[in-house]
């Protein structure tokens, strides 16, 4: 399944409530919203160059083959900060709806409550 954002796509290869795998691509000079989850816990790889990484109050100039370790309840964010777009490779672990995503900064007008 692949839903198209504001900022790029969501492509889902396997959505189960044990662990669920995407690749969320980021077009260049956009950036996803700052938000958290409730309910699952992410990890991160890196696919392409060009992507600003924000984990709380971290921010990482990511290259190809990192991982990072999202908990529950941490903000985050991906920004393209490159020229060609940029993807990362996601596997959540836990309750992967949209209606457990919580925007605290949306540059795109979309509402920062969730639907629930």
């Amino acid at each position: 399944m692949i839903v198209d954002k504001p900022w790029g796509q969501v492509a889902t290869y396997a959505l189960n409530q044990p662990a669920s795998v995407r690749v969320i691509t980021v077009e260049p000079a956009q950036e996803t919203s700052v938000h958290f989850h409730r309910m699952r816990d992410e990890m991160w790889v890196v696919l392409d160059r060009g992507l600003r990484i924000e984990i709380g109050n971290r921010t990482v100039q990511a290259e190809p083959g990192e991982e990072f370790m999202i908990p529950a309840e941490e903000t985050h964010r991906i920004s393209n900060v490159g020229q060609v777009r940029g993807r990362i490779l996601e596997i959540a672990y836990g309750y992967t709806t949209e209606d457990d995503t919580q925007r605290l900064e949306d540059l795109y007008g979309r509402p920062l409550e969730p639907d629930w």
